[in-house]
C-alpha cells in the first residue's frame, strides 16, 4: 500500500489542502554537487578564468544555497515543485533569484518513474549516488535537439519509490496512508474519473456507427450475390 513517510520540512507547513511533504537528501545531494563541481572546476581549464571573479570562494556556498532551497510536495491539486527565494554568486541580496513553483495535477500525469543511481558523474571516480524522479506529461518527450525532456526532474529525494507510489496512488483516486486528509475533495476524485468516463462515451458510439456500417455491408453484398444467383 502507498504511504507518506514522517517529513522534517517544514517550509509547506499552512499549505491549502496539503497532502504530504517529501524530504530531500539535503547533506547527499551537497555533498555530491561538491565533489562534481570542484572535479569540473580542476579538470576542465577554461573553468580557471572563473577565478578572476571569485567564483571558486563562493562555489560550495552556491551549492548549499541552491540545494536547500529545493521543496518538494503533494497537495489535492497536483504534484507542487517550489525554488525558494536564494543567495547567489556573492551572496549579496542584489544577486538573489526569486522564488519558482510548479505544480504538475495529477490527472495530467502519464509516467512517473525512478532512476536508480549508477555509474559514475565525472572522471570515473565521482560515483553516483542520487535517486532520479522523472514525471512526465502530454508535453514531455524528446527536444528540438534530440535531448529528453521531462515536465520535472527531482534529485535527491529521500523516499523517492514511494514517491512515485503515492503518486500513482492519488491518480487512481485513492489516498495513501499517511496522507494529512482523510480524503480526496469531491473535485479531485471526479477529475480522476473524467478520463474513464471519456473514454467510455466515445466508445459506445464508435462500436455503435461500426455495427451500422457493417450491417449496410451485409446489406449490399446480400443483393448484390441474390440477384447474380
Amino acid at each position: 500500500m502507498a504511504k507518506i513517510p514522517e517529513y522534517k520540512d517544514d517550509f509547506f507547513e499552512g499549505e491549502p489542502g496539503l497532502l504530504g511533504v517529501f524530504d530531500y537528501e539535503y547533506e547527499e545531494i551537497v555533498g555530491f554537487y561538491k565533489k562534481l563541481r570542484w572535479a569540473q572546476f580542476i579538470f576542465i581549464p577554461p573553468a580557471w578564468l572563473t577565478s578572476i571573479c571569485c567564483t571558486p570562494c563562493f562555489l560550495n556556498q552556491n551549492i548549499e544555497w541552491d540545494t536547500r532551497s529545493r521543496h518538494l510536495a503533494l497537495t489535492v491539486d497536483g504534484i507542487k515543485f517550489v525554488h525558494a527565494r536564494r543567495p547567489t554568486l556573492c551572496g549579496l541580496s542584489f544577486t538573489d533569484k526569486g522564488k519558482e513553483a510548479k505544480t504538475v495535477p495529477y490527472d495530467k500525469i502519464t509516467d512517473c518513474d525512478v532512476q536508480e543511481p549508477a555509474g559514475t558523474a565525472c572522471c570515473c571516480f565521482i560515483e553516483n549516488v542520487l535517486h532520479k524522479v522523472t514525471v512526465d506529461t502530454a508535453s514531455s518527450g524528446m527536444s528540438k535537439d534530440g535531448i529528453e525532456k521531462h515536465e520535472l526532474e527531482i534529485i535527491g529525494l529521500k523516499h523517492p519509490h514511494e514517491f512515485k507510489q503515492a503518486v500513482w496512488s492519488i491518480k487512481r483516486g485513492e489516498l495513501p496512508k499517511g496522507a494529512l486528509l482523510s480524503e480526496l475533495p469531491k473535485q479531485q476524485q471526479m477529475a480522476q474519473m473524467l478520463p474513464e468516463k471519456a473514454s467510455a462515451d466515445l466508445t459506445t458510439p464508435l462500436l455503435t456507427d461500426i455495427r451500422d456500417e457493417l450491417r449496410k455491408m451485409n446489406s449490399l453484398m446480400a443483393a448484390k450475390y441474390g440477384a447474380a444467383v
